[in-house]
Order: C-alpha cells, then sequence, then structure tokens
C-alpha cells in the first residue's frame, strides 16, 4: 500500500486548496462586514478581533515532512530505504550530515549550507552513476562542527512520494544537549510526521532521553518503527536496566523482551493496539496517537498512519474553520433578532412615555386646581398654630439674642426668617404628603424607558432632555432632588413668596437704633408678622406657580421627546438598512461558507456517502437510500444541485437551521452534508444531505390507506414537531404531506426545512406550497401563525384520509387564482365522514385573522382528545368494524 501513499499527499494537498479558498472568500467577507456594517460595532468587534482566523493560514503552507530519527544511523538507513522502496541510504554507515531528500526530475547530489547556500564540493556520486548514496559523501569530517555551518547532503529523487511537496529529513546524532538548537534548524514551516526507528531489542536510557527531548519539542504524535536486525545490540544495556527495574520494581530486564511493553511503561505508546484506523476515522473527532509498527507489516501500516496524520490536521483546520463561521453566522442571527427587536419596541416606548407623561401632567393639573383650598386650609391651621404657640416658635432665638444689643431692622429680620423656616417647614411637608403618591405612580418606569431611548442619543447633549422635563415636572409635586437641569419645589417656591410678601410689609416698630431684645419684644414682632400673612393668597400664588411650572416643564418634555422621536426615527432607519444587509447578505455567505468548512469536516472523517439506490424525488432534490454513513447505519441522502448563488443561500441557511436543531423525536435530524464537486462532470457541484431513512412520507402514506387512530397519533405527531420548532425560534413555513416522514411504527417527524427560518431573519418572502399558505404570506408580514395555518389544511387531509386536492382548490388553473379566493376567504369543503370536533379545529387553525388562529398549545389536548376517544370506541368495536 506505500504505492498509495502519493495519493494520501495528493488529497491533503486538494484539502489544503479548499481550505485556503474558503479563507480568503471568509477573509474578503469579513472585509466587506468591516465596511459595510458601520452601526454594529459589536459585532465587528467580536469577529474581526476574536476570531482568529489569521493563525489558520500559515498552517496550510506547512510542507509535510517526514522526520525521521532513531537509534542508529542503520535504523534510519533501513527506514528511509523501506519508505522509498529502494535502497538509497547505505546501511553500515556512522557520524552521518544533516540530510535531506527532496524531489528531482533526475538523481541528484548535493552539498548546501541549510538548503541554500550550495557548497562547490567534489563528491564521490559525481564520478561515477549511483544507485545508493556513497558512505564518504554522507559522512561528515572530523572537522565539521554540526551547530556551525555544517554542510547538508541534499538527495534529489525522481520519487512519486516526493512529488506532492514531501520532504524526508534525516537529523544527525547528536549529543542531547544540543538537540534543540541543531533541530531549530527545520522547525519552520513544515508538517512534522516524526519517526523514530528502533533496530534493538529495547531503547536504551540515552534514547529515553532524545526521545522525551524530542517530544517536548515538536509535541505531536511519534510513530516507532521497530526495524528487524541480525545483531543485538547491548549498547547501555545496564542503564536501562536500571530504569526499567525503576519503572516494574524487582522484575529482571530479561523478562523485559517486548518493545512494545517497555514503550507503555515509559509512558510513550498508549496501552491499546498499535493503529486503530476506525477510531481515529470515525470518532467526533480526528485523533492520532503514538504508534508502533513493524517494518514487516510497514507496507500497510504506515499507510494507515500517514493517513491519519494527514486527516487528522487538515480536519481540525475545517474544523476550526467551520466554528469560526458558525460563530459569525450565530452572532448575525442574534443581532438580527436584537435589531427587530428594536425596531419593533423603540415607537412604543415613545408611545408609552407620551402617553404616561400626558397622564401625569393631567393629575399634577388637577391637583393644582382642586387643592388650592385645601393648601390654603393647610397654611391657616399652621399659622394659628404658631400663633398660639409664638414661644416655641422663637425658641432658640430668645437665648441666642437676648443679651445683645441688634439693629431693630436687624433683629425683625432675623425673627422674619426663623417664622418663615417655621412655617415653610410644616406647610411644605403637609403638602408633599397629600401629593407623595405620584412618585411611585409615574417616576420609575418612565425614568427608565426614557433613559433607555436616550441612551443611543448623542443629538440630546446641551439641549434639555425628555427625562429632566419629566424631573421637572416631578419635582413640581414634592421636594425631591432628582437632579434635574432646573430645581424646583413647593418648599424653595414657597420660601421665596414669603419673602416677597413680607418685603411688602409695613412694620411701625422698625428703626435703626438699638433695641433691647426682650422676650417681650420677639413675641410682638412675631406675632404681628404672622397676623400680617394671609393663608388664601399663599395658597393662590403657589398654586399659581406650581401650575405655570407644570404646564412649562410639560411643554419642554413635548419639545424633547419630538426631537428624541425624530432622531431614533432616523436610527431605526439605518438599524433596518442593516438588518436587511445582515439578512439578505452577510448571514446567507457565512452559512454558505460554513456549509462548504463542514461539508469537507464531514467528507475527511466519513466520505462520500455510496448510494444503494433512488428512493424519491422532490422539487428540490433527488433522495437516495445510501449505505451506512458515518455512525447511523440506516441513512439517506438528499442530492441538492443549486442553480445560482440565491438557492446556494437559501440551502446553506436550511443547513445551519437544520443542523442546529437538537435532537427531538419528531424532527428527522440532519447527520451531516458533503459536496460532491465531480457531480455533473465538475460543472455543478450537488450537495449531499446526509439524515436517517425514513419508511415514507404522509402523502405515501394515505395514498395506501392509514387507519383513522393512526391518522390521528400523525396529527398529534406533526403538532409536537412544530411545537418544538417554535420552541426553538424556528418557523417551518412548509408543512405539508410530502414534508412528513414516517418510520415503520408509522410515527411522523416533519423535515426539508428548506423553508425553515427565525422570525427576526424573515424577509416576508412569499414561500410554502400553494394549498398550505396562509392568506398574510402573500403579504409579506407574517410569522410562526402561518405554521399553524398549514396544519389546518393537513389536518384536513389527514380527516379525509386521501391526496387527492380539496374540490374548493381542485378548480383553479393557476395558483395566482387560488391565493386570490384563498384571501377571499375560499377554504377546503366538510366532508361528510368528519367528526365536529375536528372540523370546528380546522377552521380555527386555518381562520383568515392570525390572531384568531389557537395557540399549539391549545390544539395538541384538542387532538389528544379526539385520539383518546377515537381509541376508547376502537377499543370497544370487532376489528371488521374498525373505521379507516
Amino acid at each position: 500500500m506505500l504505492t498509495e501513499v502519493p495519493k494520501l499527499f495528493r488529497k491533503y494537498s486538494k484539502h489544503c486548496k479548499s481550505l485556503q479558498r474558503i479563507i480568503e472568500d471568509t477573509q474578503s467577507s469579513l472585509e466587506d462586514i468591516n465596511n459595510s456594517l458601520y452601526s454594529v460595532s459589536d459585532i465587528k468587534e467580536d469577529i474581526l478581533n476574536q476570531l482568529g482566523i489569521e493563525t489558520l493560514k500559515p498552517n496550510l503552507d506547512k510542507t509535510p515532512t517526514f522526520l525521521v530519527f532513531g537509534q542508529t544511523c542503520h535504523a534510519k538507513a533501513s527506514f528511509v530505504n523501506l519508505l522509498l522502496g529502494q535502497n538509497i541510504l547505505p546501511f553500515f554507515s556512522s557520524k552521518w550530515r544533516y540530510v535531506t531528500i527532496t524531489y528531482g526530475t533526475s538523481r541528484n547530489l548535493r552539498l548546501t549550507l541549510h538548503r541554500e547556500i550550495e557548497i562547490v564540493e567534489k563528491l564521490h556520486a559525481h564520478d561515477t552513476p549511483w544507485v545508493m548514496v556513497p558512505e564518504a559523501d554522507i559522512q561528515r569530517r572530523d572537522d565539521e562542527n554540526l551547530l556551525d555551518h555544517c554542510p547538508w547532503l541534499d538527495i534529489e529523487l525522481p520519487q512519486a512520494i516526493l512529488k506532492e511537496n514531501v520532504n524526508i529529513v534525516v537529523p544527525p546524532d547528536v549529543e542531547i544537549v544540543q538537540l534543540s538548537e541543531m533541530m531549530s534548524k527545520c522547525l519552520d514551516n513544515i508538517l512534522p510526521i516524526v519517526v523514530y526507528a528502533i533496530s534493538e531489542e529495547i531503547v536504551t536510557d540515552t534514547n529515553i532521553q532524545e526521545i522525551r527531548k524530542l517530544k517536548d519539542l515538536y509535541k505531536v504524535p511519534f510513530l516507532f518503527v521497530n526495524i528487524s536486525t541480525t545483531k543485538a545490540s547491548t549498547e547501555s544495556l545496564i542503564k536501562s536496566e536500571q530504569h526499567l527495574i525503576e519503572c516494574n520494581g524487582s522484575q529482571k530486564v530479561s523478562k523485559i523482551h517486548n518493545l512494545h511493553d517497555q514503550l507503555v511503561r515509559l509512558g510513550f505508546l498508549d496501552d491499546t493496539e498499535n493503529i486503530k484506523t476506525d477510531k481515529m476515522m470515525k470518532g467526533k473527532c480526528l485523533c492520532v496517537m503514538d504508534a508502533l509498527i513493524c517494518d514487516k507489516k510497514i507496507n500497510e501500516e504506515l499507510f494507515l498512519y500517514i493517513s491519519a496524520v494527514l486527516q487528522s490536521t487538515v480536519f481540525n483546520l475545517a474544523a476550526k474553520l467551520s466554528e469560526i463561521h458558525n460563530k459569525c453566522l450565530r452572532k448575525f442571527i442574534l443581532r438580527a433578532f436584537d435589531m427587530a427587536r428594536e425596531i419593533q419596541i423603540t415607537p412604543k416606548r415613545i408611545e408609552y412615555a407620551q402617553k404616561i407623561e400626558l397622564q401625569l401632567y393631567d393629575t399634577l393639573m388637577l391637583i393644582a386646581c382642586e387643592q388650592q383650598e385645601e393648601i390654603a386650609t393647610i397654611i391657616q391651621r399652621t399659622l394659628l398654630d404658631m400663633k398660639s404657640n409664638v414661644a416655641e416658635v422663637l425658641e432658640g432665638y430668645n437665648q441666642n439674642n437676648s443679651s445683645r444689643q441688634l439693629n431693630s431692622k436687624t433683629a425683625t429680620m432675623e425673627i422674619q426668617q426663623l417664622v418663615l423656616r417655621k412655617l415653610n417647614t410644616s406647610v411644605a411637608t403637609q403638602i408633599v404628603q397629600s401629593v407623595g403618591c405620584l412618585h411611585e405612580s409615574f417616576t420609575g418606569t418612565l425614568q427608565r424607558c426614557l433613559e433607555s431611548l436616550e441612551k443611543n442619543c448623542h443629538d440630546i447633549e446641551g439641549n434639555l432632555s425628555a427625562s429632566d422635563a419629566v424631573k421637572q415636572i416631578i419635582t413640581a409635586a414634592y421636594n425631591v432632588d432628582l437632579n434635574s437641569s432646573v430645581s424646583f419645589s413647593i418648599v424653595h417656591t414657597l420660601m421665596d413668596r414669603l419673602k416677597a410678601l413680607l418685603s411688602t410689609f409695613a412694620l411701625p416698630w422698625s428703626s435703626s437704633g438699638q433695641v433691647q431684645c426682650n422676650l417681650q419684644w420677639q413675641l410682638q414682632v412675631a406675632t404681628n408678622m404672622i397676623d400680617k400673612l394671609s393663608a388664601s393668597k399663599l395658597a393662590k400664588t403657589i398654586c399659581v406657580q406650581f401650575k405655570e411650572h407644570v404646564k412649562s416643564s410639560h411643554e419642554a418634555f413635548q419639545q424633547a421627546i419630538r426631537s428624541l422621536d425624530h432622531q431614533l426615527s432616523g436610527q431605526l432607519e439605518q438599524t433596518e438598512e442593516q438588518r436587511i444587509a445582515i439578512r439578505k447578505k452577510h448571514a446567507p455567505r457565512f452559512a454558505r461558507l460554513a456549509l462548504e468548512s463542514t461539508s469537507l469536516c464531514d467528507f475527511i472523517r466519513y466520505g462520500r456517502p455510496k448510494q444503494i439506490k433512488e428512493i424519491g424525488r422532490g422539487q428540490y432534490g433527488v433522495v437516495s437510500a445510501c449505505e451506512p454513513w458515518g455512525d447511523i447505519k440506516i441513512c439517506a441522502f438528499k442530492s441538492v444541485v443549486p442553480p445560482d448563488d440565491r438557492h446556494w443561500n437559501d440551502l446553506a441557511m436550511e443547513f445551519f437551521y437544520t443542523r442546529t436543531i437538537p435532537e427531538h423525536p419528531r424532527i428527522v435530524k440532519l447527520r451531516g452534508s458533503v459536496i460532491d464537486y465531480t457531480y455533473g462532470g465538475g460543472s455543478s457541484p450537488a450537495v449531499l444531505l446526509v439524515m436517517e431513512r425514513m419508511t415514507r412520507d404522509l402523502y405515501c402514506g394515505l395514498r395506501v390507506g392509514l387507519p383513522w387512530i393512526v391518522r390521528l397519533r400523525i396529527a398529534i405527531d406533526v403538532i409536537e414537531g412544530i411545537r418544538y420548532l417554535h420552541s426553538q425560534g424556528l418557523v417551518h413555513r412548509d408543512i405539508k404531506l410530502k414534508n412528513v416522514l414516517l418510520d415503520t411504527q408509522d410515527r411522523a417527524k416533519l423535515t426539508d426545512f428548506g423553508f425553515c427560518i427565525p422570525e427576526a431573519m424573515m424577509s416576508g418572502s412569499i414561500v410554502g406550497t400553494p394549498v398550505h399558505m396562509a392568506p398574510e404570506l402573500l403579504s409579506g408580514r407574517y410569522d410562526s401563525k402561518v405554521d399553524v395555518y398549514a396544519f389546518g389544511i393537513l389536518f384536513w387531509y389527514i380527516c379525509s384520509g386521501q391526496v387527492k386536492l380539496p374540490n374548493h382548490f381542485d378548480q383553479f388553473q393557476n395558483k395566482e387564482q387560488l391565493w386570490n379566493s384563498v384571501r377571499k376567504g375560499m377554504r377546503p369543503e366538510c366532508l361528510p365522514n368528519f367528526e365536529e370536533a375536528c372540523w370546528n379545529l380546522m377552521e380555527q387553525c386555518w381562520a383568515a385573522n392570525p390572531n384568531d388562529r389557537p395557540l399549539l398549545g391549545y390544539v395538541q389536548p384538542q387532538l389528544e382528545a379526539i385520539y383518546n376517544t377515537a381509541k376508547g370506541i376502537l377499543s370497544d368495536t370487532s376489528p371488521s368494524d374498525n373505521p379507516t
């Protein structure tokens, strides 16, 4: 099988080119996103900075290289000669130079410095034609230092395995401490296939140290090759014996004759069979482990190992790329949901804010009109209380000023201020309590709503915002500092008005002379001041100012909300443009890239599905039974040939949604996909969608006849499937007989998700099968209720037990006539054998107004009740009387 190894490298190169193309398309798409999604910075930042696509590209340019190490030059030469199928390297020489073997059109031998500069030196191979490299040419001289400009021996051979851009590198033997520095010369830009050739019965202590050092350097699986030899080496046997005794207690080395056991004990091999290609190829991921093979079986086992290494490498790159594509796609869909929600709720938020603010304004104006007398009563009661307890009002003032000689005007003003503060505190507190309930009624939700709307608006800077205008209105009702740009409260207003009124009073006792501020004088000043205050005037002043301020704040709010509405309308237009770009352009492009990268993973892992026979044809593809594929034994695949980019995008979106739907017993699970680029001679690639194989669809089931009780069970299964799709945020949009598949027990599963899509990604396009299409589909504005309508039509077929069109629908010549009639209210006719409960359920499901259609959570119990009734009747009748 070594003759087939070049095919492995050709396949690997082909896969790398496919990945290279996909990566270039991905980078182009990312650049387009960066230039066009100007208002979706969160998506751009996540996709452009966090996906790490740049780290994948360098891995595709790496040259597959056999790095051949070994116990001796004889072991290394033996392996290389077996690999090439001819004796190229001498068996019994030693002290080799660095040897590289590459492809050439003819045999050629030369000395170079690091394969860059050719050294003009006479070689023995130049004198006569050669088959095996002369020993003198491969051996290094005593004066040559491996770490300092030691010439390399470059060998060019016209070998098929080397023609596929494959190199063989045989490093020289060096001391362990020099190994890292020496190997650093050949670590760059290679895909290492590390081989360690063992010609002795055991690995020595030196070999163990070398292997561990190499594993630290390369961190890749090693292939140990047991080279047969007639001469058993005993070099370093004592040290190895000691090592093995440490690992195995008192076991003697004489009993350790199995190399495999030793490598397992040393941790260089897993304690399993050497190469299990089936496990590596058919698991959820491809992984290659260290392996040990014998040169007697190298023809087969080396082929398997190389295949595993190459496939594992390209699979892991493809899987990483697929993860990037799917991550981008999920971000697009989630962002489209957010955009749709924002477009829908922003106008409602503005409407809500206007409504609540108007209620607040009306409430406050009503308070100002109706509570003037109440405010006057409060003020009058407070003044009477103060007059009857003047001494308490002046408490504290007399103690501080009784011994001072003050200017009468100054003393009077101090007493006035004291009285005003007492009045202000007492009156304002009572007024605040009378309107304090407004804080809970209006501030919380309204403020959060406005602040949310203003969050992304920058034009309001320097202007009064709607939220600040509301704060001004609220502060007119009670004394709470809401940090508004203009503060206003009853307390402040009352204090200002009291001061203004007092300034007009004529105070006959006032003079500029000195007076003795005794208690009698103070009481007289306070009493006269209280007598001069008018409760009705104060109440009227407060209410007038209160209404003026509320009205002013209301007008400011109206202006601010109009400005906010205008700005948000412009933003929503941009958001809708971005949503359309995501839905129509960016998401489909990444879905197609995801389809390609994921299909490549499936192809690498399982290969192309092998057709057994064709089992059906549909509008969009051919369904074929196939041999076991992956981890499913009974499977089928649908071949779809997209004719243009639009169909490619639709198929890619179907693939994404279908593959991401979790397992459910009522949903046909898509197991994988493979793109067949050879289909149609390579002119039009086909996408093979692999899924579990069902026995037939509901259309065929009804044609051959299904018992009534079975049909009811199928109807319940369909409802369960639709409900599950809706719970995943998906709308099927094409519920019909041929999209309901039956298993061997006649249990139903939904399939064909070509039109399945999240509500936020719906473009309003007219899709589906005409007979099952809801009227609103024609308007372009619809939601998940279209699936309820389609089920109503499907249930008509289930109840009728036939596939013939309803008579009302069979009379039309084209779908336009049918659609017009459906829009006007035409529905299938009621057949004589329909039960009343079934007919009522149909009529509810296909109601013209989507809001009149029942929820599926209501439909399912109704169906189950009908099913249980039929089941009870069935158990009470003889088999010959069972309804069909």
